[in-house]
């Protein structure tokens, strides 16, 4: 039996709206996974020296002097920490951009004020290809190597 123009267009219809549900599904995993691993790396890193160099400056004070370097290592690792604050703040609201702009997509689309394929385009314009995620994650990372050097030439 064969299909009528009608129930094609429904039939199709009904597979673009599944695809709309895993778009938006894998939007909404996309925004609470992205980057997690790698920022709880750095996270912790940076908090783990920042709490050394502080227990050290600690025991320093007590002993009569805190060194300069031990100062600077305490400094990076907590830039290292803002950088990864940064980086979080712009995940979060370019996450929820793409998710509003998706949202806003597919009302246009079922209003049919514009076609599939604008969709589909119009989707990954908006994704783009930001590098902001990546400097904040390796000024992070730079921070972290400088405290550790700074606190590397403190300790000899």
């Amino acid at each position: 039996m064969e299909m009528t123009p009608e129930e094609a267009e429904k039939q199709l219809r009904r597979i673009r709206g599944q695809h709309i549900e895993g778009r938006w599904s894998q939007l909404y995993h996309l925004s609470k996974e992205s980057g997690d691993s790698a920022i709880r790396y750095l996270f912790t890193t940076n908090a783990g020296g920042a709490v050394a160099v502080l227990a050290y400056l600690g025991s320093a004070a007590q002993n009569g002097g805190e060194p300069w370097p031990a100062k600077i290592a305490l400094v990076c690792f907590f830039t290292g920490l803002l950088f990864i604050g940064f980086y979080r703040i712009h995940i979060v609201h370019h996450q929820e951009g793409l998710f509003e702009n998706y949202k806003k997509l597919v009302s246009s689309y079922y209003e049919e004020d514009i076609d599939w394929g604008q969709l589909l385009k119009a989707d990954e314009e908006k994704v783009g290809n930001s590098k902001a995620p990546y400097v904040f994650g390796y000024l992070s990372f730079f921070s972290f190597i400088c405290g550790c050097i700074a606190g590397a030439v403190g300790i000899f």
